[in-house]
Parts: C-alpha cells; sequence; structure tokens
C-alpha cells in the first residue's frame, strides 16, 4: 500500500529527516572539503606557474650568456683560421672571395662574414649578407642588429694585425624557441604529477575529514532523547573543543530530563491515591440521593477527577517510555500485532461500548521487532485517540503490511481528521488543536513520538480512507529478519 504524500505533513524526529537536509543545503552553500581542495590546488597550480616562470626566466638568463659565449668561441675560431687563410690570400694576390663550405641547416642558426679594414668582405658563410656587414665593422664587440625581417645576436672581434674584421650572428628567436621548447617540456611533465599530487591530495583531506562525517552521521542517526557524549575515534586536535562542548550540553540535558522525568514520575504516583479516593467520596454522594443539580455537579466533578487520572496515567507512560530511551537497554523481540492489538481492545472496551464504536482489525504482516512495552503503549494511545474521536457509533480500524522493508501500522478512524496545517502541531505535549469536546489531554500523540524516536521509526498523520485521521508508524526491520516476518 502506498502512502500519499501530497495530503499529509509527515511528523517524524522534527523537523523531518529530508527537510533538515533540505534546510542545512540553504543555510550552507560551500563545502570544507572542496574548498580546502581548491586551496590546495591553487597553492600547487600557483607553484607550477611560478616555478615556471622562474625556470624560463633562469633559462633565458643562461641563454643569453651561453649565446655570447658561443659567439666568442665561434668568433675565436674563425679568427685563428682567417690568421692563416688570409696570409695566403694576401701573398697569392686573389681576388676572388672565398666562403666556408657548409650545410645549409648549420648556416641556419650561425652567419659569419670577414670584412678587410678597407671595407672588402673577403671571406662569408652561407646565408651571411654580401652587399654590407652585419654591423659597423667600426663596432666591436656584442650588439644586436635584424637580418632578413629576423633578429639576430653579433660579436665583431678584429685579427691581431688589425687588418679584418670578423662578425659571427646567431639567429636569436631560434635560440629563444629553444627556451620556450624547454619550458613547454618542464610543464608538460609536471602536469602529470600534478596530477597525482593533486588526488593524493583530496584523498588526504577526505581522511582528515572523515571525523566530521562521522559526527554528522553520530547525530543525524541519534534518538533525540539520548544525551550520553558522542564517540568520535582519533578526532582531531581543533574538534576536540567541539566535542567537550557538545558533552557538557548534553550531561546538562541529561540532568535536566532526569529532573523533569523524576518529578513527573514522582507527582503522578503521589496524586493517584488523592485522585482515587475523591473519587470515591464523589461516588458515595451520588448513592446518597442528592438533588438534581448538586447531583449534575458531583458528576461533573467525577468527569474531572477520570480525566485527571487518565493524564496522570498518560504521564507515566510518558516517563516510563523516555526512561527506556535514555536507559539505552531496549531489549528487541518479535511480537505479535494481534496480540497486542487484543489487550488493548480488552483494556479500552468500557469505552468501545460506552461511545458504540466498530472495531475492525485486519493484519497482512502479524509481527515485528521491537520492544513489546513500547508498542503496547503506542497502541494503546493510537487506538484511544480513534475512539476518543469518533463519533458514536463510528468505525476504526488497524491494520498491518510491509512496505520497502518497514512493518507499517496504521489506525484509521471515522472522525473529523486534523486539517492538514495542524498535523505537525498535533504532536506537542498538551496541544488538544483548540478541540475541548473530548475527554483527551493532549498527550497521546506526544507518547507515541516518544515510542517512535525510540525505534528509530516514522511516524505519518494521514487522510483516513474512512473519512478522519490515518496515523501510521513505519517499523524498520533488520534486513536478517525480515524473511521471518509475515
Amino acid at each position: 500500500m502506498s502512502v500519499d504524500s501530497s495530503t499529509a505533513r509527515e511528523a517524524v524526529k522534527a523537523p523531518l529527516p529530508g527537510a533538515d537536509e533540505a534546510a542545512q543545503a540553504t543555510r550552507s552553500e560551500w563545502s570544507l572539503l572542496v574548498r580546502l581542495a581548491w586551496i590546495a590546488g591553487a597553492a600547487m597550480l600557483a607553484s607550477l606557474v611560478f616555478g615556471g616562470m622562474a625556470m624560463y626566466g633562469a633559462a633565458s638568463f643562461e641563454s643569453d650568456q651561453l649565446l655570447d659565449s658561443r659567439l666568442e668561441q665561434l668568433g675565436a675560431t674563425i679568427q685563428s683560421i682567417v690568421e692563416v687563410e688570409m696570409v695566403d690570400f694576401r701573398d697569392g694576390g686573389q681576388t676572388h672571395i672565398p666562403h666556408l663550405k657548409t650545410r645549409p641547416a648549420a648556416a641556419l642558426l650561425y652567419r659569419y662574414q670577414v670584412w678587410s679594414r678597407h671595407g672588402s668582405l673577403v671571406l662569408r658563410s652561407h646565408e651571411a649578407p654580401e652587399a654590407k656587414p652585419m654591423v659597423d665593422i667600426a663596432q666591436l664587440g656584442y650588439s644586436t642588429t635584424r637580418i632578413a625581417g629576423e633578429e639576430y645576436r653579433v660579436f665583431s672581434l678584429p685579427t691581431q694585425d688589425r687588418e679584418f674584421v670578423i662578425q659571427v650572428a646567431e639567429n636569436v628567436n631560434e635560440v629563444w624557441s629553444q627556451v620556450g621548447v624547454t619550458t613547454m617540456y618542464y610543464a608538460g611533465f609536471l602536469l602529470v604529477p600534478f596530477a597525482l599530487v593533486f588526488g593524493a591530495t583530496w584523498w588526504l583531506l577526505r581522511r582528515a575529514l572523515h571525523s566530521i562525517n562521522t559526527l554528522a552521521d553520530s547525530l543525524k542517526n541519534r534518538n533525540p532523547l539520548e544525551v550520553t557524549s558522542i564517540d568520535v575515534v582519533a578526532p582531531p586536535r581543533e574538534m576536540v573543543p567541539i566535542l567537550g562542548a557538545m558533552d557538557r550540553l548534553f550531561g546538562r540535558m541529561q540532568q535536566a530530563l532526569s529532573i523533569e522525568r523524576t518529578f513527573t514520575s514522582l507527582a503522578a504516583h503521589e496524586m493517584r491515591t488523592p485522585l482515587a479516593g475523591l473519587r470515591a467520596q464523589a461516588q458515595l454522594l451520588m448513592r446518597a440521593g442528592l438533588p438534581e443539580e448538586p447531583m449534575e455537579t458531583v458528576t461533573a466533578l467525577i468527569r474531572g477527577v477520570d480525566r485527571a487520572s487518565q493524564m496522570l496515567d498518560q504521564l507515566l507512560d510518558l516517563a516510563r517510555v523516555e526512561s527506556l530511551a535514555l536507559s539505552g537497554e531496549l531489549h528487541m523481540e518479535r511480537v505479535r500485532i494481534a496480540d497486542v492489538c487484543q489487550d488493548v481492545m480488552e483494556d479500552l472496551s468500557p469505552r468501545i461500548l460506552r461511545r458504540q464504536i466498530t472495531v475492525f482489525s485486519g493484519f497482512r504482516s502479524d509481527s515485528l521487532w521491537c520492544h513489546g512495552f513500547a508498542l503496547n503503549i503506542l497502541m494503546r494511545n493510537l487506538m484511544t485517540n480513534a475512539i476518543l474521536y469518533s463519533p458514536v457509533g463510528g468505525r476504526v480500524e488497524v491494520s498491518s503490511w510491509m512496505h520497502e522493508g518497514a512493518f507499517v501500522l496504521a489506525v484509521d478512524d471515522s472522525g473529523q481528521g486534523i486539517p492538514l496545517e495542524d498535523r505537525e502541531r498535533a504532536f506537542e505535549r498538551f496541544n488538544r488543536l483548540g478541540r475541548t469536546q473530548a475527554d483527551g489531554v493532549g498527550l497521546g500523540l506526544s507518547i507515541v513520538l516518544s515510542v517512535v524516536e525510540m525505534h528509530s521509526a516514522k511516524v505519518q498523520l494521514l487522510n483516513s480512507p474512512l473519512g478522519g485521521l490515518r496515523a501510521q508508524v513505519l517499523f524498520p526491520q533488520p534486513a536478517r529478519d525480515l524473511a521471518g516476518i509475515s
């Protein structure tokens, strides 16, 4: 049987789990894990970028130094050759200009010229200009010029006899492109370790924040009445003050609940005896044959005493249920729902007969794992409410079935029901939603909610097929025991 969620608001451990998660998502739109990962990733990326820039700068500086060194060495080599070869050139009276036989590819980076002191080109390499010097022959040392639209670094030096000037040049753009390629290789090779380090950082951050997730799960799955200390294994140092503060808060809550529960129990016990005596005295007055007006007063007195006695009984039930939840000693067992229903109907038979209520039961699933005493209290309060708020001659149905691994217990009545907007407030203690015509005291559904929370179950107030209210409780069942539930 499906649940009509569009016609009811679930009342489970207020606020509801789904609503609580939605509220948390609304309050907080950022993740600590993601933010830390962004910080770590940004730090690593900045290290990669600045490291690459530093390497590029260092490589550029080193390349400039090497470039000048290479040009100087090449110039010295050519100088030694010229000083030998040009002797033959001058002595032999040759007029043609020789040039070095090099591969064209070798001349792409290096060019050289040898000029006489009179301005005549006497020697050059492939691709070296033949119409004019690469720089003014009077300019010695290092300089930069443009040849065929490209930038070249030029080194000029004279021979020892000052008869010739040697000019050696190297393509600057080619040198810088090699530096860029080297930097790209550096960055490319660092991307793989960057991904590995980022993945390891993400995993370590998840491990480091595991204690926070454990704390959140512990609080989310905790019974609202459980006020024992939170057990987090090996929490980080930063979480210790938070855990200590929460433990102290739970300690104060436990003390307050204990005082409240003790007072409720003692007050209920102490008041039952005088109320019983007061009712007995009122009954004696009724038997004395009083006139009509005093008799109505005595009758109202007896009704008031009965209502006070009912409230005390419910306060005692509430104290017992909360004591069970706080003690942590819940002895779960397999309970037959039909037996519990029969016991409750026998106790409520005077009310059923007085109001001429027809009670029908149909259990498609007959047994569940739960705390037997708590289930009896829950069933008693659900059926009491159903009988109390059904009209004279009305109908109450009790049914059960299995739904998605949960044992579903439903109690339907043919009364007026509860408006949709008031169903959540119906679980508040002593809140009768303005209904004064019935004899309830506004504790029945509060007791039901306490039993539900004890079992980590869920309770829903829905529209009943009988026209009134359906109170539906879903008890989660252990997976290993589902096969034994019929």
